[in-house]
């Protein structure tokens, strides 16, 4: 008996450590273009795009590129730096067109979240943005290795008043917008994650997840429990939705966070690095195959800003965006 259990809690040691094998080809570095197409070739291919998938990590941004077709390119263009553009094949054999691209962890750092995402939806006038990617799960039961925690409501910890033991929070909670909140119901029906199950691993999408989001990386298990014991409704915990949350609020685009679990925030972070790959892979899968059902977007409108692409980009205060009829959809 005392064999069996030894033999087991090896068992779940080891599969801590190791993810299991994933069942699609990720793309190395060498793999990807090595020039830059001429920004009026993706003006006249891909703009505007339907999806902005961005990443900060390169098994991130590796993933969210593995999963696009053969024949993607990258650009360069003034704010953006580097952008790739492909194609996800939709269930109808149509083209849904996307772009991948990199910003710096966090969110109001230079390059975080609410510095690239205002510059790249008044470019690129994508429908949605995602931000996909790896995160901490905060309680086990919710969201284990390798899960992906598909968000419907993001709470910003960050700002707090603090008089003594007292503690007022100044976050925020924002659900997701009405369109993307409609959707994320149902984020993950027919999905299959790209998974061998040899070590009997079952990948699940966790809908309904609530990210906690603020600029801190956590791995130490009392400061894990202190948030939460403040938001016991969290999920997951991450660092670039605050950022995308607020630019997309003022811009008035769709926006969600879709991530999968590496760590548990606890102190062991070092001992699970294996799944920061793993739970890329398997958030990248779940947005392209949710990408793929593009009759869901059909009538979504593209972000539409009047200003003037060369000059300064203007107030987020009083973006405007272009109505969705049948003759304007893409």
């Amino acid at each position: 008996m005392s064999d069996a259990i030894t033999a087991e809690s090896a068992h779940q040691a080891t599969s801590k450590t190791k993810p299991p094998e994933v069942d699609v080809e990720v793309l190395e570095i060498e793999n990807l273009p090595d020039h830059s197409e001429p920004w009026e070739n993706i003006q006249r291919d891909f703009l505007p795009v339907h999806f902005l998938l961005l990443t900060v990590k390169d098994c991130e941004f590796l993933s969210c590129l593995s999963f696009l077709k053969e024949g993607f390119v990258r650009s360069n263009r003034k704010p953006l730096g580097i952008v790739y553009f492909g194609n996800v094949r939709d269930n109808k054999h149509e083209e849904v067109k996307v772009s991948v691209m990199k910003c710096n962890m966090g969110s109001s750092t230079t390059g975080g979240s609410l510095v690239v995402v205002p510059n790249a939806v008044r470019i690129l006038r994508p429908k949605a943005v995602f931000s996909v990617g790896f995160c901490a799960s905060l309680n086990e039961k919710k969201a284990e290795l390798g899960d992906v925690v598909v968000c419907s409501k993001l709470i910003t910890y960050a700002s707090i008043k603090q008089e003594g033991d007292m503690v007022e929070e100044r976050g925020v909670k924002v659900p997701l917008n009405r369109d993307l909140a409609t959707l994320a119901r149902h984020i993950g029906d027919g999905w299959k994650p790209p998974v061998k199950y040899s070590t009997g691993q079952k990948v699940k999408p966790r809908r309904g997840g609530v990210f906690l989001s603020g600029p801190e990386v956590i791995n130490d298990r009392k400061r894990r429990d202190a948030l939460i014991k403040r938001y016991p409704e969290a999920t997951a915990i991450e660092m670039e939705g605050e950022g995308l949350c607020v630019a997309a609020h003022d811009l008035k685009v769709e926006w969600i966070v879709i991530k999968g679990v590496s760590d548990f925030a606890d102190g062991n972070k070092s001992e699970t690095d294996l799944w920061r790959p793993f739970a890329s892979v398997m958030a990248a899968s779940l947005v392209s195959h949710t990408l793929k059902d593009s009759r869901v977007f059909e009538f979504w409108p593209h972000f539409e800003d009047n200003s003037d692409a060369e000059s300064p980009p203007p107030s987020c205060s009083d973006p405007k965006r272009k109505k969705a009829t049948a003759g304007n959809n893409v």
